[in-house]
């Protein structure tokens, strides 16, 4: 108790210092867990997205492109492709299923994506506010149902309808007079898929048809194989079966490729995070280096009333790892809120747990501190002795 208590009022007259140092462990532990999190839930979600495809077919272009604005929505979308591609890929053996995707279609300014329920399921897009019922699915009611992206939900409503239009600046002319009727609203995805109307593929067809568009069209085609053994195969027997150029791509070969980009970005940031979280503890070690003569009439007295050595080194040991306790644990605190706030901008940072990760770095943090704290322990040690 009478250590406690010595241990207490020593803090108390290094409140202001103890403070500072306490809050930069806590800030820079915080940013390093973030970073780490953040990397460890997109490249969780881009596994997820990826192993749901293991093929992408398109018209000629950069394959990174490709996957990018197919899986990801990120960047402008691809030249389209005839429909006869797609009925005849259709009908491939080795095709568990085949998905076709069409973009050029919009509405008031807003991206119309015609598919089917696969696509959906392979981006993991999930939808509330059912027209007659309620849950988290994707299922197209009917061919004229739509689901609105989440930065629609303001504008627009389940039961409402809405008619598209071909192209991006569409006339008059260009309208479809078909309505759609919206189904239900997307869940916020973070992409530009918030800002979509998806309809089914075979709606958006006959559309066409009856504003005497004679030709389909789509932009790309996803292809689930029932066996990946045949993956390649089926890659090369594609790319050279069709008088159409195309390009087939395998998206988790192309997002293992930027994954080796994207991984030396996130070493840069983590160990700019762990330089920070090692200046906190050199900075609590200066404080105790600074207070160290400070506590020279503290050591006397103490000395004066019967303390060992060790209990002083213990002593001096003491604090330090108690502000580096409670620097972690309110570092995680931080954490836990930012992933919070993250969540809501960016979803997938929810899609995952607190990593295994994450506590190789909390530990190891502890021992990196634990051994600065021992310096000036170990000074008091060998200054007490002398007394």
């Amino acid at each position: 108790m009478v250590i406690m208590k010595i241990m207490r009022k020593s803090l108390g007259q290094r409140a202001g210092r103890s403070t500072i140092s306490i809050l930069a462990l806590a800030f820079s532990v915080a940013l390093l867990l973030v970073i780490s999190h953040i990397h460890e839930a997109v490249r969780s979600y881009a596994r997820q997205v990826s192993s749901e495809a293991d093929l992408i077919v398109g018209a000629p272009s950069q394959p990174v492109h490709l996957v990018l604005y197919s899986l990801f929505r990120i960047g402008p979308p691809p030249r389209v492709i005839p429909w006869e591609v797609y009925e005849d890929i259709a009908g491939l053996k080795e095709a568990e299923w085949v998905a076709p995707v069409s973009t050029n279609e919009s509405h008031r300014g807003y991206t119309v994506t015609g598919s089917t329920g696969r696509y959906m399921d392979t981006l993991k897009l999930k939808a509330v506010n059912f027209i007659g019922s309620s849950g988290a699915g994707t299922v197209f009611r009917n061919d004229l149902s739509a689901f609105i992206g989440s930065e629609l939900a303001e504008e627009y409503h389940p039961g409402e309808t809405l008619t598209i239009a071909n192209g991006f600046s569409p006339s008059l002319k260009d309208e479809y007079q078909t309505p759609f009727i919206i189904q239900g609203v997307l869940m916020e995805t973070g992409t530009s898929l918030d800002n979509n109307i998806l309809i089914p593929i075979e709606g958006l067809r006959k559309t066409r048809k009856a504003h005497g568009i004679k030709s389909d069209y789509i932009n790309f085609i996803l292809i689930k194989l029932k066996h990946r053994q045949s993956l390649f195969k089926v890659q090369q027997a594609l790319k050279s079966k069709y008088q159409v150029p195309l390009e087939v791509v395998i998206p988790a070969l192309e997002l293992e490729k930027l994954g080796h980009y994207e991984r030396m970005l996130n070493n840069v940031f983590m160990a700019m995070s762990f330089i920070i979280v090692l200046l906190s503890l050199m900075m609590i070690f200066f404080n105790l280096s600074a207070g160290f003569a400070e506590r020279k009439q503290e050591v006397e007295l103490l000395r004066m009333v019967g303390a060992r050595p060790w209990q002083l080194a213990g002593l001096t040991l003491a604090e330090p790892v108690l502000q580096i306790i409670f620097a972690l644990f309110s570092g995680v605190v931080l954490y836990k809120v930012s992933t919070l706030f993250l969540g809501g901008w960016i979803p997938v940072v929810n899609s995952i747990a607190l990593p295994v990760g994450h506590l190789f770095w909390l530990l190891l943090l502890f021992l990196l501190g634990f051994l600065i704290a021992c310096l000036p322990a170990w000074r008091m040690y060998g200054f007490s002795k002398r007394t």
